[in-house]
């Protein structure tokens, strides 16, 4: 069995495919067309994460929709607080 270096094992985002880290075999303008592609896989790629992460955070930031989420919590948290400003 081959011995397999960290870079070859790394699974692409798309296709389940291998990434390999061996030298591409082909002419100069094959290469090429090879490393524009691997630009715009890497491109979509980080725009998805950058969706997936905004959209994370906008649902954790979003009092009006944990208030949805957890009627009773925000009451007594109301509660709490007014409670601590009346007895101050």
């Amino acid at each position: 069995m081959d011995k397999a270096t960290s870079q070859e094992l790394i699974p692409a985002t798309s296709g389940g495919a291998l990434v390999s880290a061996r030298r591409p075999a082909g002419t100069p303008e094959e290469i090429r067309l090879e490393i524009e592609a691997s630009r715009r896989q890497i491109a979509s790629s980080l725009d998805m994460l950058q969706h997936e992460v905004r959209s994370t955070m906008d649902r954790a930031l979003d009092w009006r929709q944990w208030v949805h989420d957890h009627p009773r919590k925000a009451v007594g948290i109301a509660f709490g607080v007014g409670l601590y400003f009346a007895l101050r």
